[in-house]
């Protein structure tokens, strides 16, 4: 993937010769990519800043590219609504668009006494956030959809509406839509410092520029982000690792649905699910760590994902594995996400947007809505 940068004079619809902008989005992760097609699409004129040398260079590479429904988020949460908006608008652009959407379904799984009397809640919560098409199975009526699960199986909770996606080409696209309306995206390029006096001076690695507002689609930068722009720092970013183990295509076929576990207060847990490119993935893990910028892998906690995989489908033993790869999330002290308005600085920071922001990133239209509309008459 590779997207080039433009400059000023190569986008004359929507950006002066003087360099300003209306809106400038530090970040091109799949939050920032989405983002600026938003305000693109509303006539913007919009410059997004990636201080990788290319879109998708930090949390964004790396994620388990379902499209969620919601069914689990945290009830009336800022989460829940942008998941179910984005998933929406996704599911009303993705043709035209030209993006991939594989009609799985969703199985999640208990293995225990314990975690089969979890369902109940689960299926209360989904009902709650407006999803309705779930269903308790047995273990045989499970099987019947997955004949691979194993026989440890106790229960299931089927949630229809949970689907797979490509999470590369999607970010792809918005991006390279905005940039069709004349967004300016500028790669390699670090935010060093902002100041707002009415508007934003922002100063780079590769210049300086002025925007009308910000947007801090930073991911694991976020926080530094927002003592860049002098914003009041209210959250920290703890960055957490994620594994994963990508199967050969062979595996594909045993399994037809995502397959979930019941999620505890900390993670949704290691989930195996197939890919849109036919593969099938095992992960994620959950690991804390200290550094923003290197996920490493390790080879026994690849094996322990092997092993789990084989354990909850058995056919997967010594299936062949074609990648590994790690990611680091941008969680934070809370598990909700930190998303800021500073409307006296014209400044708005989405951060915190951890494994459901693949599905999250098209929703944001009704908080931005207002902000855009002011954004673009300036």
């Amino acid at each position: 993937m590779h997207v080039s940068n433009t400059h000023p004079h190569d986008a004359q619809r929507n950006t002066r010769h003087d360099g300003f902008y209306d809106v400038a989005i530090i970040g091109a992760g799949v939050v920032g990519c989405a983002t600026a097609r938003r305000f693109a699409l509303a006539g913007a004129r919009v410059v997004l800043i990636e201080k990788g040398t290319d879109i998708l260079s930090g949390a964004s590479k790396a994620n388990s590219a379902i499209l969620h429904t919601g069914f689990d988020a945290p009830p009336d949460s800022l989460e829940l609504e942008l998941v179910r908006a984005g998933r929406e608008e996704y599911l009303s652009i993705h043709k035209e668009l030209g993006l991939s959407l594989v009609h799985t379904g969703a199985l999640v799984c208990a293995w225990n006494a314990e975690e089969h009397e979890s369902l109940h809640g689960i299926e209360r919560q989904a009902h709650a956030n407006g999803v309705q098409a779930v269903r308790p199975l047995s273990a045989s009526q499970a099987r019947t959809l997955v004949p691979a699960l194993s026989n440890r199986l106790v229960a299931a909770l089927e949630v229809e509406g949970e689907h797979v996606i490509d999470p590369w080409s999607a970010p792809l696209a918005y991006v390279t839509q905005a940039m069709a309306l004349g967004a300016t995206v500028l790669r390699a390029t670090e935010l060093l410092h902002g100041t707002f006096d009415g508007t934003w001076t922002l100063q780079t690695s590769t210049g300086t520029l002025r925007a009308g507002a910000v947007i801090n689609c930073a991911g694991l930068y976020g926080d530094r982000v927002d003592r860049c722009l002098e914003l009041p720092e209210r959250f920290e970013i703890c960055p957490r690792k994620g594994q994963f183990v990508v199967l050969d295509k062979a595996a594909f076929s045993h399994v037809p649905r995502i397959i979930l576990p019941v999620p505890t207060a900390i993670t949704k847990g290691i989930v195996i699910c197939p890919t849109a490119f036919g593969n099938v993935l095992i992960g994620p893990t959950a690991e804390e760590q200290q550094d923003r910028t290197r996920a490493s892998l390790q080879t026994s906690t690849l094996e322990a994902l092997l092993h789990r995989g084989a354990e909850l489908l058995p056919v997967l033993r010594n299936m062949p594995v074609s990648a590994t790869y790690a990611g680091l999330r941008p969680a934070t002290e809370q598990k909700a996400y930190r998303v800021y308005n500073a409307p006296g600085h014209r400044a708005i920071t989405l951060g915190g947007i951890r494994s459901t922001g693949l599905s999250a990133a098209l929703g944001w239209r009704r908080m931005l809505c207002a902000f855009t509309s002011s954004s673009a008459r300036r």
